[in-house]
């Protein structure tokens, strides 16, 4: 008998494109999305209030739902 998998925290780092939210980054360890972020913002690839991370279960079906969610289809 298999045993249910512990979920996880995953921490995905969404950038606002075009009026929609995006995955652009993801990994269980907030800081190195935080990092990823910082790089958007210091290469000059994104403002700050364009990016935001979201922290969810580390299923793909979770990650697009709240990603739905963001952009109003959820």
């Amino acid at each position: 008998m298999q045993m249910a998998r512990k979920p996880r925290k995953y921490h995905t780092l969404l950038a606002l494109i075009d009026g929609r939210w995006g995955i652009q980054f993801g990994a269980y360890e907030r800081g190195d999305v935080m990092a990823e972020r910082a790089a958007y913002i210091e290469n000059g690839e994104a403002k700050a209030k364009e990016l935001k991370v979201i922290t969810t279960g580390d299923t793909q079906a979770e990650i697009n739902a709240a990603v739905a969610k963001l952009n109003g289809e959820g």
